[in-house]
C-alpha cells in the first residue's frame, strides 16, 4: 500500500510541474505531463513502474477523459457542421489511414498491425489549434468553424473506427477460417449495430427523459455520482460487446452533453480528470515507453508515421476543403488546424497496446509524432493566417 501511494504522489508532483512547465511555453499541458512520465520511469529516474494499480487508474483515467470529451460535444455545433466539414472529416481520416496502413508495410508484415498503425494517424486533437486560432482573432472565420466542426465529426468516426478495427482484430485472433471466420465477423457487426442503436437512442431519448425531472441544487453531488456510474456502465457495455470502452465513454458523455446541468457536471469531472486520473494516465503512457529500446528502426518509424501525419492531414483536409470551393489560404489553413494529433493518438496506440495488436516499436513513435505534432502546429497555424502569406497563395495561379 504505501507503495502505490508514494507512486501517485510522485505521478501527481511531476506531472503538474511538467504541466506548468509546458505551460509556460504556450503548449498543452498534455505534452509536460507525457515527457514527466518518461523521466520518472524505468527509462530515466527509475522511481515508479508501471505496475497493475498504476494501470488500472490509468485505464479510469481514459474512461473519464472520453467521457469528459463527449461532454464539451456541441451537438447542435455537429448538426450545423454542414457538408463541407464532413468532408474534410472523412477525407481526413481515409487518406492518413490508407497511406499509415501502406507505409506500415515496409516495417510489418502483420496485417491488423499495419491497419492499426493506419487508426492511430487518422486522429486528430485540435484543443492546441483552437488555442491559437483564439490568440489570432480567428476561430470564428470560416476556416475556423470548419476546423471546429470536422474535429468533432473526426473524433466521432475515429472512436468507430477504432471500435470495428478492435473488434474484428478479435473475432479473427483465434485463427478461425471458413464459415467459422464468416460466422465470427457477421457477429462482429450485429453487436456493433447493436451498439449503434443503443447509441442513437441514448442520444435522442435520454436528455429529453432527464431534463424532465430537474433536480435541485442541493442534490447536486448525487448527480454527479449517478453520472459517473452511468459513463462507466456505457464503458462496461462497449467492452462486453467488444468494443472500445471509451467509445461507450465519450457516447454518454454526448448523451449527457444536452443536460440543464451539463455545467456542473463538466465542471467537476474535469477536476477529477486534469487533478487526478487523468495525470496518471499520461504519466503511465510515458512511464511504460521503453526509450532505451530506441534505434534506427524506430527513428525510421517515427519519421515516416510523422511525414504521413502531416501530409495526411494537410492534403486530405485542405484538398476537400478546396474541392467545396474554399480559398487556397482557408484550405491551407484548415489543413494545418487539423495536423496536431493528442490524447486521443495516444489513447488509440495505448488500447493497441494492451490488446498486442501493436508492438513497442510502435508506441514510441505515436508518442513522438503526438509531442512533434503538438510543437509545429501552432507555427505553422500563425504562418497559414498570416495576411502576407494568405494573400499571396490566394493570388498565385
Amino acid at each position: 500500500m504505501e507503495k502505490i501511494l508514494i507512486d501517485i504522489a510522485i505521478i501527481l508532483i511531476f506531472t503538474k510541474i511538467g504541466g506548468l512547465i509546458s505551460r509556460k511555453f504556450k503548449m498543452p499541458e498534455v505534452l509536460g505531463a507525457l515527457i514527466a512520465g518518461v523521466i520518472i520511469g524505468p527509462a530515466v529516474l527509475k522511481l515508479v513502474q508501471h505496475t497493475e494499480s498504476i494501470k488500472l487508474l490509468s485505464d479510469l483515467g481514459v474512461i473519464l477523459l472520453m467521457f469528459l470529451a463527449g461532454l464539451e460535444t456541441n451537438l447542435d455545433e455537429l448538426k450545423k457542421a454542414g457538408k463541407t466539414s464532413f468532408a474534410i472529416a472523412v477525407v481526413g481520416i481515409l487518406l492518413p489511414l490508407v497511406l499509415g496502413t501502406a507505409a506500415a508495410y515496409l516495417f510489418f508484415t502483420d496485417f491488423w498491425e499495419n491497419l492499426f498503425v493506419g487508426v492511430i494517424l487518422t486522429a486528430t486533437s485540435v484543443s492546441i489549434s483552437v488555442e491559437t486560432l483564439t490568440e489570432l482573432g480567428k476561430l470564428n472565420t470560416r476556416a475556423g468553424v470548419n476546423i471546429l466542426g470536422a474535429a468533432v465529426i473526426d473524433d466521432v468516426l475515429g472512436l468507430i473506427l477504432i471500435s470495428v478495427v478492435l473488434a474484428m482484430s478479435k473475432a479473427l485472433e483465434s485463427g478461425a477460417s471458413g464459415a467459422q471466420a464468416v460466422t465470427s465477423l457477421l457477429f462482429t457487426f450485429v453487436k456493433i449495430i447493436i451498439f449503434c442503436v443503443i447509441a442513437v437512442l441514448m442520444i435522442a431519448v435520454v436528455p429529453k427523459f432527464i431534463n424532465k425531472g430537474v433536480i435541485s441544487g442541493s442534490h447536486k453531488r448525487d448527480l454527479l455520482t449517478f453520472c459517473i456510474a452511468l459513463a462507466l456502465l456505457l464503458a462496461f457495455v462497449s467492452e462486453f460487446l467488444g468494443i472500445a470502452a471509451i467509445t461507450g465513454a465519450y457516447l454518454c458523455g454526448l448523451a449527457l452533453s444536452q443536460f440543464i446541468h451539463r455545467e456542473y457536471i463538466t465542471k467537476n469531472i474535469k477536476a477529477i480528470s486534469s487533478g487526478f486520473l487523468s495525470l496518471i494516465f499520461f504519466a503511465s503512457v510515458g512511464i511504460s515507453a521503453d526509450i532505451k529500446s530506441f534505434n534506427l528502426k524506430v527513428l525510421i518509424i517515427t519519421l515516416v508515421m510523422f511525414a504521413i501525419a502531416v501530409i495526411g492531414k494537410l492534403i486530405g483536409c485542405g484538398g476537400a476543403a478546396r474541392l467545396f470551393k474554399l480559398s487556397k489560404s482557408e484550405s491551407l489553413q484548415i489543413g494545418v488546424g487539423m495536423i496536431s494529433r493528442g490524447e486521443v493518438a495516444i489513447i488509440t496506440a495505448n488500447i493497441g497496446m494492451q490488446n498486442r495488436i501493436i508492438s513497442e516499436e510502435i508506441y514510441i513513435p505515436t508518442l513522438i509524432v503526438v509531442i512533434l505534432t503538438t510543437i509545429i502546429t501552432p507555427a505553422l497555424l500563425k504562418m497559414a493566417f498570416s495576411s502576407k502569406h494568405s494573400s499571396k497563395l490566394d493570388s498565385a495561379n
